[in-house]
């Protein structure tokens, strides 16, 4: 297997490790509130977890497409718990 071919390889099981290792809440609950209301609830937990993790990193551009896989992941896990707990502390629990 060439050397991109491997990289592409190990890119790919990374992202389907990082998936079996976290699953995304779909669904939230709060007794009494409203679709509307969670929905843009939901919306600026977003907003704030992109915001919180566009800064991560050292700034410069990464190596490799397996250092790129590998900070996209990191982000991305990084802002699946930023949404829960942000979720969690609006009084939200999973469905």
């Amino acid at each position: 297997m060439r050397a991109g071919h491997s990289t592409i390889a190990f890119a790919l099981l990374s992202l389907a490790l990082a998936a079996c290792s976290t699953q995304p809440v779909s669904q939230w609950e709060k007794s009494g509130q409203p679709t509307s209301q969670r929905d843009q609830d939901l919306a600026q937990c977003k907003y704030e977890a992109e915001k919180a993790t566009a800064s991560s990193g050292d700034g410069r551009l990464p190596k490799s497409t397996n250092e790129a896989v590998n900070k996209g992941v990191e982000r991305g896990l990084e802002q699946a718990d930023l949404i829960k707990s942000c979720m969690k502390a609006r009084g939200y629990a999973p469905k």
